[in-house]
């Protein structure tokens, strides 16, 4: 069973956004180009980004939260996201 956390600040639950960075892109020559600074697997890869449900400014970080998102991380990307 999977535990939930709550924010240190105020006591919010910390929830998780799956993110995925923006790609821009133009048009060249008829055709259409990637248009990115920062193109490439590095920065094309999303991420989770966790954070407290009432202010994503909240301090979240500690290392009891640091391992159990760890854990969230490996059950999001073995079970939840391939069923996406």
């Amino acid at each position: 069973m999977i535990k939930t956390k709550k924010c240190k600040q105020c006591g919010g639950d910390i929830v998780f956004s799956y993110e995925t960075p923006t790609k821009t892109f133009v048009i060249e020559d008829g055709k259409i180009v990637r248009d990115d600074a920062w193109a490439g697997p590095y920065y094309d890869n999303p991420q989770l980004v966790f954070h407290c449900s009432n202010d994503v400014e909240h301090d979240i970080d500690s290392e009891e939260i640091s391992k159990w998102s760890e854990e969230i991380e490996k059950i999001f990307y073995t079970k939840i996201l391939p069923q996406l």
